[in-house]
């Protein structure tokens, strides 16, 4: 599909995304496009599925500089050239775009300014650089952190360097930066190339940048314009003006052959040095050189398609001659032979290019992939993964062990380099994974020629992944191994290229056992960039990044002595060799062999030598060895030492202090996580500031003992002012600082500061230095500034100035001072102020005593009041004895004997006091004193006070007795205090419950004594106290749960009483409690009045012939002798209420028969004993029989009928109101009255033609 551009102008940048809801539709493409319209940029999107629109427009009124998709939040982002930072995110349920952040990037100009850079970073950070600076930043977008990378040292030297290009390797994972002086730097993250925000882990570090590994740089003629890497990880095309720099990333290649050493300087030249130091000779080529050769007296260099070989005998080296490869196999050159593979075939070649000799593979063996030479054999590697050898003894190569040996490497895996020992014994190998040519594998392979197998080492690891990058045999010795590794996990922490090289590279030194291959140690190395060769007791390695190498003044191949060699490198070579075998035997586990390889050393040196050795290597029995064969004194203290820690590499640090070797012991220190022995040991260095710095980060429990030290050592060294500071800081300052400058006699500056630090102690130090002087003037200052009233109240009244003390004392409310005070004053004979700031400070018993001795009573009794309940009852029995007994009765009673202070008040009639006391008492007080108490109070009349302490004596029926007979009213709280606990006697606590409930009924506390009942288990009664209060709810309540049939029958009763027809739950729960009770007679009752309210209130027959049919149920259930008559009645009256209800229906459709039943029940009804009048009839109403026939006869024309009715009535005294209504009954009479009048006037005409008739 296709479209156009929503705005008009060139579209900018465009990028795949995904929109809301795209996560699960794979088939479907978002495409993010920015439009350029003005000076503004527009952001559109588009779709697999046709939309089209546009997001969002930026705000910032510059070209967009680079737009980038941050996966993991669905959002966008943008940059602007003039460094606006933009993310934008989707709205909920698809609703539009809006802007989530906005800010400024660093290094960000105008359109005059240098250049911004950006490049999207793995999956969550954005890096920008500036033309015109020389770091690069980063924002990590998830984590919120910004940081910068710096260029490498070198670089940043050059005062004009600025990064002029920025780019990003996803294959490789590396960041790189190219500056306007033509070098580029490269860094590479720890986490490797996938940086997504499960690799954020360390945002919590102080600065993210550790994290990034500074990589070795190289360097092109003039700027650089552009980085673009190619496919992977190893190609990179670097613009630099009009020069297109094609780079490729791959290892510097070495070889040794006797004391010669080949290194690669670069593409197209290499340095040829001997190991014993000579001058460095270079041989130049036209070549790509990917690898190479090296004899005594030649060398061989070759590329993909084309080798060279060059003699080395002549000054300069001249080219002996070139060849072409066919293959990619490298060539190889082992003494006076050139091997060089044709296909199938291997052809051995003179020095001068002629073909001495030719083997060919056969079919079975396949194509060679590798070779490998050493003095005696030629190996090599097929395609089919199978080992060919030819022995190089005699003059002819010859095959040796017959065909092709098959190795068991696994199938996934591809050779790359193979290397074989000096006696060609066994060739170790290292490969990598088929489905990458850049991924290699973490483990190398040695194959043992005797007995045909393979062994393993691992160099990965959870913590730091090692990647062999080569690997070399010793010159010498057949089973010693040495392997180069880089780093490639979080074990580099480096910053600088050189030191990054140094710190991402360590030597693996291996023994290849008949059991397996065993690693002897891993040796760091230091400024170099890689292995040479292996010659115990030294390592070769080189180093081409110095400018003195690329100028002819500086060696190229550098002499390391190996760990274990260490301080032995200069023995004899009998001696070399049996600390060789000591180590092998080491290394596998032999302990026994390992010490006879060494039993005829006798020299110390080489001893301590050994020691050191062992304790790089970690070899804690080598260690104590070593120290018990070395005799020497501070040696056998180590070995004392030895045992007495626990970290085993605490134990190695100590043992290595005594031997010298201190950054050996600081580095066992911080591995062994004893930060205090590191910290000791920097002191004893005086490496101070790093002693401190570990102080604070690790070992924080020593921080102000390390500070103390070094401020002993400033003191040491006459630096008065760093001393004081870092007394300061371990906060002895209160102490030694003025100790060290009064011995120091410089009492000005000590006075000084003391009032610079205004501290309390050293103030109040000042302040007694100065008195012990006689300057009372500086000293109350001193005091005065160090607020320490105890000391101005002392040195005030030894002046006798007790108004100023005084004045101190009110003003500060120290105890302390007011006390010191206080003696002062006494001991001056200044009693009553003495008394009082006693009482200030709170020392009660000191006034009490002086308050004594001098009859100061009132002064006594406040002292008294105030101190303990001892002292209270002391000064009270004082009090008691001068007959002061309303004093006494008081402090007895604040001292907690009550019952003294009471039998004192009626002893003396103290009434009052009496009163106080007992209104003071409470539930703890003793049960005796509140009865002797309460009999006061209601002798007095106090009724309810007497109530109330009575109860609390637990008196309840004397209480109860108290409330009957003055009137009291219980309250519900008054009645639970004096309710027994459940532990009382059943019967006893029946009694006083059923008193306090009968109580409550008399006093109409119905509530209280329905519930005083049911406590007693009289439910009964407590029903009917409920009745009582007429809480209707309760009732039906309580006799809901009560579950008793009197209290069914009694609360049915009482809601009988109600107008139960107004409300039928009221006549609901008295049908449920008759039918609890089973109290049918009384159920039956209530449904034959339910059936008379229906016809007397409502004449509703229908609802009361129900009722009654009910109570006809329910009488037949009954066991009582008149159910037979109750039984006929009942059913006489439903056939009466049937019968009328009948003729109701008849009026419809049979008006005659209605009629004729109807007087058929009058006359029934007429005739029935029970019919008085009006009165009302057990069947149906008579009233109720007339109403309804005169009803009819009135609206169907029969007013003479409905008259005779009424009239008949009227006979039988039955009031026609209370059945037919008013209107009816005046309808009906003003009609009779008509007919009456008409016949009358009908009649008077009749006369008087009669009359008339007569007369004529």
């Amino acid at each position: 599909m296709h479209f156009a551009a929503a705005s008009p102008g060139p579209v900018t940048h465009i990028l795949f995304g995904s929109s809301s809801g795209a996560e699960s539709d794979t088939d479907k493409a978002t495409v993010y496009y920015s439009v350029t319209v003005g000076d503004s940029s527009h952001i559109h999107c588009a779709d697999t599925d046709g939309h089209h629109s546009e997001t969002f427009c930026l705000e910032s009124q510059a070209a967009l500089l680079g737009l980038f998709w941050h996966a993991a939040k669905s959002q966008l982002v943008s940059v602007a050239k003039t460094g606006d930072f933009y993310i934008h995110g989707e709205e909920e349920e698809g609703r539009g775009w809006q802007q989530i952040v906005k800010m400024k990037i660093g290094g960000g100009a105008g359109p005059e300014g240098p250049a911004l850079m950006v490049a999207w970073v793995g999956d969550q950070t954005l890096a920008s650089a500036s033309g015109r600076d020389d770091v690069v930043r980063l924002y990590d977008l998830d984590t919120e952190d910004n940081y910068i990378l710096r260029l490498d040292d070198d670089i940043r030297s050059e005062m004009s360097a600025t990064i002029s290009s920025l780019s990003w390797s996803v294959a490789a994972g590396i960041l790189s930066a190219g500056t306007s002086t033509g070098r580029m730097a490269f860094w590479k993250h720890e986490q490797g190339m996938a940086l997504s925000s499960s690799s954020s882990a360390h945002h919590m570090d102080a600065d993210p940048s550790v994290h990034w590994l500074l990589q070795r740089g190289m360097t092109v003629a003039g700027r650089v314009n552009n980085v673009v890497w190619g496919h992977g990880d190893s190609v990179l095309a670097v613009q630099s003006g009009t020069t297109i720099h094609i780079c490729q990333r791959g290892l510097l290649q070495r070889r040794c052959c006797g004391l010669l050493a080949a290194v690669q300087l670069s593409a197209h030249e290499v340095a040829i040095e001997s190991m014993q130091g000579s001058n460095t000779l270079q041989v130049a080529s036209g070549l790509q050189i990917r690898g190479l050769g090296l004899s005594e007296t030649h060398l061989l260099l070759h590329s993909n398609t084309a080798a060279e070989l060059y003699d080395l005998t002549v000054a300069p080296a001249r080219m002996a001659f070139a060849f072409t490869c066919l293959q990619r196999l490298a060539p190889v050159l082992q003494g006076h032979f050139l091997f060089r593979a044709e296909g199938a075939s291997i052809e051995v070649c003179s020095m001068a290019g002629a073909v001495e000799q030719t083997f060919v593979l056969s079919e079975g063996d396949g194509k060679p992939t590798n070779m490998e030479a050493c003095s005696q054999f030629l190996f090599v590697f097929t395609d089919t993964s199978r080992l060919c050898m030819w022995s190089l003894s005699g003059r002819e190569a010859k095959p040796y062990g017959g065909a092709g040996r098959v190795l068991d490497l696994p199938p996934d895996l591809l050779l790359i380099s193979m290397r074989c020992n000096c006696d060609g014994s066994k060739v170790s190998m290292l490969t990598r994974q088929a489905s990458s040519s850049q991924q290699q594998s973490q483990e190398l392979f040695v194959y043992d020629v005797q007995t045909g197998t393979i062994s393993i080492c691992s160099f990965g690891d959870e913590g730091a992944l090692r990647c062999p990058q080569q690997h070399f045999w010793d010159a010498e010795h057949p089973l010693l191994l040495a392997c180069e590794l880089a780093k490639t996990g979080n074990a580099q922490k480096k910053r600088t290229a050189a030191a990054a090289e140094a710190a991402g590279l360590e030597v693996a030194m291996l023994f290849a056992t008949p059991q397996g291959i065993v690693l002897q140690e891993c040796q760091p190395t230091e400024a170099c960039q890689g292995v040479v060769a292996v010659a115990a007791p030294f390592l070769y390695t080189f180093d081409t990044t110095s400018e003195a190498v690329k100028s002819h003044q500086r060696q190229v191949v550098h002499q390391t002595v190996m760990h274990t060699f260490i301080g032995m490198q200069d023995v004899d070579r009998q001696t070399s060799r049996a600390l060789l075998d000591f180590s092998y035997h080491l290394a596998i586990g032999d302990m026994n062999e390992a010490y006879k390889a060494v039993k005829l050393v006798k020299t110390a040196g080489l001893w301590r030598s050994l020691c050191l050795s062992a304790v790089r290597s970690r070899r804690h029995q080598v260690v104590q060895f070593c120290l018990d064969n070395m005799e020497d004194v501070q040696c056998a203290q180590a070995a004392r030492e030895f045992g007495r820690v626990a970290e085993p590499d605490a134990r190695l640090g100590l043992v290595a202090m005594q031997l010298g070797q201190l950054e050996e012991a600081k580095k066992l220190f911080t591995c062994a996580a004893r930060p205090d022995l590191l910290n000791k040991l920097l002191q004893a260095c005086g490496e101070w500031d790093e002693a401190l710095r570990v102080a604070d980060k690790h070992d924080r429990i020593n921080l102000k003992a390390t500070h103390f030290r070094l401020a002993q050592h400033h003191e040491g060294m006459g630096d008065f002012a760093a001393a004081m500071k870092h007394y300061q800081l371990s906060d002895t300052h209160r102490q030694e600082v003025p100790r060290m400058l009064f011995e120091a006699e410089q009492i000005a500056q000590l006075a000084t500061y003391v009032t610079e630090m205004n501290d309390p102690e050293l103030l109040c130090w000042w302040g007694r230095y100065n008195e012990s002087l006689g300057q009372f003037d500086t000293a109350l200052e001193a005091y005065q500034q160090a607020n320490d009233t105890v000391a101005l109240v002392r040195l005030h009244c030894h002046q006798e100035d007790f108004v100023a003390a005084c004045d101190v004392v009110e003003k500060s409310d120290s105890a302390a001072a007011a006390f010191m005070l206080a003696r002062q004053l006494e001991a001056t004979e200044q009693v009553a102020e003495a008394v009082h700031y006693f009482g200030k400070a709170q020392r009660t018993n000191h006034g009490v005593r002086l308050a004594k001795q001098h009859g100061m009573d009132s002064e006594l009794l406040e002292q008294a009041l105030k101190s303990s309940p001892l002292l209270m009852l002391d000064t009270a029995e004082y009090f008691e004895q001068r007959r002061e007994l309303d004093k006494a009765v008081l402090l007895y009673q604040k001292a907690g004997k009550q019952r003294r202070a009471l039998e004192l008040c009626f002893s003396a009639q103290l009434f009052d006091t009496l009163a106080s006391i007992a209104n003071n008492l409470t539930a703890k007080s003793d049960p005796a004193v509140m009865a002797r108490c309460a009999d006061f109070f209601l002798e007095h009349g106090e009724h309810e006070k007497g109530v109330q302490l009575l109860m609390q004596a637990c008196q309840f029926s004397r209480a109860l007795d108290v409330c009957n007979h003055n009137s009291i009213t219980l309250t519900e709280t008054m009645a639970e205090a004096m309710t027994p606990g459940q532990g009382t006697e059943a019967k006893e606590r029946e009694g006083m419950l059923r008193r306090i409930a009968k109580l409550a009924k008399q006093q109409g506390s119905f509530h209280l004594a329905c519930k005083k009942y049911t406590q007693a288990g009289d439910k009964v009664k407590a029903l009917k106290c409920l009745i009582r209060s007429g809480d209707t709810d309760k009732i039906i309540f309580f006799a809901g749960v009560s579950r008793h049939a009197e209290i069914y029958t009694l609360a049915a009763n009482y809601l009988q009483t109600l107008d139960w027809h107004a409300r039928p739950d009221l006549a609901q729960s008295i049908t449920t409690f008759y039918s609890k009770a089973k109290a049918w007679d009384s159920l039956a009752l209530f449904f034959e009045a339910c059936a008379q309210i229906e016809i007397d209130d409502f004449r509703d027959y229908q609802k009361a012939l129900q009722a009654l049919q009910e109570a006809l149920k329910y009488v037949q259930k009954s066991q009582k002798s008149s159910k037979q008559a109750v039984t006929e009645s009942l059913t006489g009256r439903i056939a009466a209420i049937t019968a009328f209800l009948q003729a109701q229906q008849l009026f419809g459709s049979d008006a005659a028969s209605a009629v004729q039943m109807c007087n058929g029940l009058i006359v029934e009804l007429s005739s029935d004993d029970s019919t008085e009048g009006d009165v009302v009839d057990a069947r149906v109403r008579i009233g109720d029989v007339y109403a309804l026939l005169v009803e009819y006869w009135a609206t169907h024309d029969g007013m003479q009928q409905a008259h005779q009715l009424l009239e008949r009535m009227r006979i039988t005294k039955v009031p026609s109101g209370p059945y037919i209504e008013a209107n009816t009954v005046e309808a009906v009479y003003q009609v009779r009255t008509c007919l009456w009048c008409c016949t009358r006037q009908r009649q008077g005409n009749l006369l008087n033609k009669a009359t008339i008739v007569c007369l004529a």
